[in-house]
């Protein structure tokens, strides 16, 4: 077995959240809420606070989807480059600043891309004048035109920045239809477009994917590969219980942190699912008992937040059984805590 075989992520389609974050900031530039549209998807917001978290893929597509009505661009995902930070792709990207070339930082992102999101493999078809990076859909797994025009936008972004403007796409295409206003991918881009296209893929020359970058540093490069390394195998190695407490994280964002569905995300049965737990010392109610605990303590200190929309948040059908609960936690009712606080 390869170290690319053991470094497998969940096979539930997420987003690493920082990513989100990058989309939200772009949607709060256009001067509308993006904590609004978060709830309306039902992303808990605490998620984007943690590098390290991961969202269901289809929530971000939501997510998306408002942001284009909202905002009224389709070429909204144009804009996410200018949000990405230097943590947006976890450790991938010093990696990437710090790559030898344009062909070594592809190789970087076709290796380590599912730590950005895993509905999507990287491909390099190499031409005898040119090659391409290619965003190849995974079977049965769904995304937002919006996100590969932000991928797009966020590789030539990085490819400029590293070669202080040098380098220069030859040609792109792109799956989606054609936006009604092309302007902005023209006038960012500077390159034949195909719209409509069989497969989304960015061309470069040979000449310019080899061309020595001057920030290169290979051995920080190397130990910043070991650093995405260690994180995507912290996603296939962890216990069991750690990967059922991430799903009920995601559960309470869909609302239904419900022992049944989750065991069926692990295509078990709910008993096997306690057994498993119990292994560990643990059960399915402790687990969910403890993050709601956590949780309900980040939102009570936050005032912006309703005390019925925390109840919400961490799948409490009935706002007083939070109530009761959060007696319970803290030996104070949810309103008696904030006030003191």
């Amino acid at each position: 077995m390869t170290l690319e075989d053991k470094l497998t992520v969940p096979t539930e389609a997420t987003t690493l959240s920082s990513w989100a974050l990058a989309i939200c900031r772009t949607i709060d530039s256009y001067g509308v809420e993006s904590g609004e549209l978060l709830q309306q998807v039902g992303i808990n917001p605490t998620l984007l606070q943690d590098p390290n978290a991961r969202i269901p893929t289809k929530l971000v597509t939501q997510l998306w989807q408002l942001a284009v009505v909202t905002t009224g661009d389709e070429s909204i995902g144009l804009k996410v480059a200018n949000f990405v930070q230097p943590t947006s792709f976890n450790a991938l990207s010093f990696s990437l600043l710090v790559s030898e070339s344009l062909l070594d930082a592809w190789e970087r992102v076709k290796r380590y891309y599912e730590i950005i999101s895993n509905v999507l493999e990287m491909k390099i078809e190499r031409g005898e004048k040119e090659s391409a990076l290619c965003f190849i859909r995974l079977p049965e797994k769904h995304y937002a035109d919006e996100a590969i025009d932000a991928f797009m936008a966020t590789n030539l972004s990085i490819s400029r920045q590293i070669s202080h403007g040098q380098l220069q796409p030859s040609k792109l295409e792109l799956e989606r239809a054609t936006p009604i206003n092309l302007s902005p991918f023209h006038s960012l881009f500077l390159c034949p477009i195909e719209f409509n296209s069989d497969g989304n893929r960015i061309y470069f020359t040979n000449e310019a994917l080899n061309i020595p970058f001057p920030s290169a540093n290979r051995a920080l490069a190397l130990k910043n590969d070991l650093a995405v390394e260690e994180y995507l195998a912290q996603l296939s190695a962890q216990s069991f219980s750690s990967k059922v407490a991430k799903e009920i994280v995601i559960a309470m964002s869909l609302g239904n942190p419900e022992r049944e569905s989750i065991a069926k995300t692990f295509h078990m049965s709910s008993r096997n699912l306690q057994r498993k737990l119990k292994h560990e010392q643990t059960s399915f109610s402790e687990l969910l008992d403890s993050i709601r605990k956590d949780l309900a303590l980040k939102y009570i200190l936050n005032s912006e937040v309703a005390i019925i929309e925390i109840s919400f948040r961490l799948g409490f059908k009935d706002p007083s059984n939070f109530t009761r609960a959060f007696k319970r936690w803290y030996q104070k009712s949810p309103l008696q805590y904030r006030k003191q606080k």
